[in-house]
């Protein structure tokens, strides 16, 4: 455990310094604004504090004495070192600097953080970003550890105290390649799915938790015998023709989904089914200037999407 005597101040120590470094109490005591009695009673009372004399006082000099001398050298490196740090804060205030690390699901990975890297990178170049994909109780996890400035995904049930708060609500919809003709149907309900093959997510995603516990599901969207880790993947699968699959709106603005020209989207009309993804924080615990800064950008994203058929924000005003 570090030392250091609870009667030695800040103040004190800059004051030796500075006498030190003029070599006489008058002109420290101007350079530091005070009286010269004040002045050596500071002295004073460090010497006492440290149980040794810093200085041998002569009527017109004042020398350092070999305890002074070796002290000096550490008090000097102290303040360099104090230097840095408010130096180090000042530059994560003015965003010149700094670190942030978010877990996120896939599709927030994808949709929501990665399209506002580019402008954020030529205006904030010393900033460094680490996005970790993971899965709800993943996200939940690595907040809970400290790991990650903040996690943006569904809720996880086991998530304990951690702070949650709505971003966005997005509803379920079909994805299939463009021949399909359940597309173009007046209405589209989960079970007229029930004769075609399906592809599905693995059952640790908010996605598969989610359909799985929604009403009136078909047995082949519940028990498929082809699942995917990742949209990415779900959506090369569906492209190949191996089945339809159904995921959330903003999870089909997925890049991977843009680049298979043959695939189309469609919000189901029965049941309606939401997803919601939430900020998830540990409680009680700021965000650092850099991590705010990410995260007003996603939800200036956020906002953007908004406007699009089957996404709804959630956010509070004051987010």
């Amino acid at each position: 455990m570090p030392v250091f005597p609870n009667n030695v101040s800040l103040r004190q120590l800059r004051a030796f310094d500075e006498v030190a470094r003029q070599g006489a109490f008058a002109p420290a005591a101007r350079e530091l604004c005070l009286t010269q009695s004040a002045l050596s009673e500071s002295i004073r009372q460090l010497e006492e504090a440290l149980g040794l004399r810093l200085f041998d006082r002569t009527t017109r000099t004042v020398g350092l004495t070999a305890a002074g001398q070796a002290f000096l050298q550490d008090v000097r490196q102290a303040f360099e070192t104090l230097e840095q740090g408010f130096q180090n804060l000042g530059d994560l205030a003015a965003l010149r600097r700094g670190k942030v690390r978010i877990a996120a699901a896939p599709s927030v990975l994808a949709v929501l953080l990665l399209p506002v890297l580019p402008a954020l990178r030529v205006q904030y170049p010393g900033i460094e970003v680490d996005l970790l994909e993971d899965s709800a109780e993943g996200i939940a996890q690595r907040v809970q550890a400290g790991s990650v400035d903040f996690g943006v995904g569904a809720a996880y049930p086991a998530a304990g105290d951690l702070q949650m708060q709505p971003l966005v609500s997005d509803g379920m919809g079909l994805v299939a390649l463009a021949s399909e003709p359940l597309l173009s149907a007046p209405r589209l309900a989960v079970a007229d799915l029930a004769h075609l093959p399906f592809v599905g997510l693995t059952s640790d995603t908010a996605i598969s938790q989610l359909l799985a516990s929604a009403p009136g599901m078909p047995p082949n969207v519940l028990q498929t015998p082809l699942r995917m880790s990742n949209p990415q993947l779900l959506f090369e699968a569906v492209s190949l023709g191996l089945g339809v699959s159904i995921v959330p709106a903003l999870t089909a603005r997925h890049p991977s989904l843009g680049l298979q020209g043959d695939l189309r989207f469609r919000l189901l009309d029965e049941p309606r089914i939401l997803r919601r993804t939430l900020l998830i924080q540990r409680p009680r615990r700021a965000m650092s200037p850099a991590a705010q800064l990410l995260f007003n950008a996603l939800a200036g994203q956020l906002r953007a999407l908004a406007q699009q058929p089957g996404i709804v924000l959630d956010m509070d005003a004051g987010i």
